[in-house]
């Protein structure tokens, strides 16, 4: 029952609230001589979290294992959760950078994998795995759960039976909210037989979305003609398994997946489109990724006085030599460089060419068009907007690129 299956030759960081299921698996670490540390985060979002935290301290020095302590100083009153959750994996990424910790371990049990499953089906969510994974990546952190083959009432009795001390968390017993309601009306009810079928029908479940990712070309996510081409069920796997790459806590519903492949089929080619707070999707021609933020301009300028060197983080310049490929002679100086406007235009063979009609013809996706530099003469005119090209290709020898 007790075995962790766990690489006594590697270091691992458990991550620890003082609740019995981390302190179980405290116990379960000592008793066989793994090597480890722990992380605890002190939010300060309740009473008990400084006597949690002393408890931990008090309770591991009996063993020489060393506790790392976050203290929260930050206020967080919105998007409890989400933060809470950012907030640690980030302590706990840096710690494993800083001390060489192979992995993280999670004290998630069998009651955790079905609760998950069973918010995924009220939710109707979309996931790309059923339940929780016994190892995964979150916010570039290696996790590990060793405990999902027990039950959360046999990690209490491992606490009780060896004298471990933990606290309860109170908020736990708050039925509004759904995972504690799931817990308190359902779970904690279930019969073995239950439990067992119950986690016979999750492992059938990610046995067909193993099938369905291996019908999927990963490689080919980001191209928008591939994905509109898929099913809608490939579609949903698909699009959350790009999603989970931007935060693993994130999930799409099938509403949000239809509302992604209506932009994806729309004839507007280029433009961002929020899926929800703190999710976006640029659509860029052939092809779409999702981001975080909205991409907002940033205007800049440069003046160049006289043939030089400049460096900048949009773009690099050396008209030292010559420029005269780039439509510059020393009549133009000073130059100005700066970020390209849709009401710009140029003198291309006698003709007057807008940028807007130039960008378009060159499909130059949007967030590109937001920093592509453009040179004006000292008379305020455009001498020369460099060509965008999908597929350039860099060269030390080149007098002006842009980054």
């Amino acid at each position: 029952m007790t075995n962790l299956n766990l690489d006594k030759n590697k270091k691992y960081l458990l991550a620890c609230s003082f609740g019995p299921d981390s302190m179980a698996l405290f116990h379960l670490l000592v008793k066989n001589k793994y090597n480890f540390a722990c992380a605890i985060v002190n939010y300060h979002l309740r009473e008990e979290s400084d006597f949690e935290v002393d408890g931990l301290i008090k309770y591991a020095s009996n063993f020489n294992i060393k506790v790392h302590v976050y203290d929260v100083k930050e206020k967080i009153n919105k998007n409890v959760e989400a933060t809470c959750r950012e907030i640690r994996y980030k302590f706990f990424k840096d710690l494993c950078a800083q001390f060489g910790y192979d992995a993280t371990l999670i004290a998630h049990h069998q009651d955790d994998l079905i609760e998950t499953y069973l918010m995924q089906k009220e939710r109707q969510n979309n996931p790309i795995f059923y339940g929780i994974s016994s190892e995964t990546m979150i916010y570039g952190v290696n996790v590990i759960r060793p405990l999902l083959h027990l039950k959360k009432s046999d990690l209490q009795s491992i606490c009780d039976e060896n004298n471990v001390p933990y606290a309860i968390d109170k908020t736990n017993f708050d039925i509004s909210i759904l995972r504690n309601k799931i817990r308190q009306n359902t779970v904690s009810r279930m019969s073995d037989y239950e439990r067992e079928e119950i986690l016979n029908k999750i492992n059938e479940e990610n046995y067909n979305l193993a099938k369905l990712f291996k019908s999927i070309d990963i490689k080919r996510l980001n191209e928008v003609d591939y994905v509109v081409s898929l099913d809608f069920v490939s579609q949903c796997y698909a699009l959350n398994y790009l999603v989970k790459n931007i935060n693993a806590s994130y999930s799409l519903s099938k509403k949000n997946v239809g509302q992604i492949i209506k932009v994806l089929k729309s004839p507007k080619p280029n433009g961002q489109f929020m899926i929800f707070k703190g999710l976006y999707l640029f659509k860029e021609y052939e092809n779409f990724e999702f981001g975080v933020n909205k991409v907002e301009a940033k205007e800049y300028k440069y003046i160049l006085t006289c043939p030089g060197i400049l460096d900048t983080p949009y773009f690099y310049l050396n008209f030292k030599l010559d420029s005269s490929d780039r439509n510059v002679d020393h009549d133009d100086y000073p130059l100005t460089i700066r970020n390209i406007k849709n009401s710009d235009f140029i003198i291309i063979n006698g003709y007057k060419a807008k940028a807007s009609r130039l960008m378009i013809d060159w499909k130059m996706p949007f967030r590109k068009r937001m920093t592509w530099p453009v040179i004006l003469n000292k008379n305020g005119e455009v001498i020369y907007i460099p060509r965008y090209r999908k597929d350039f290709q860099f060269s030390d020898e080149l007098s002006f690129y842009v980054k």
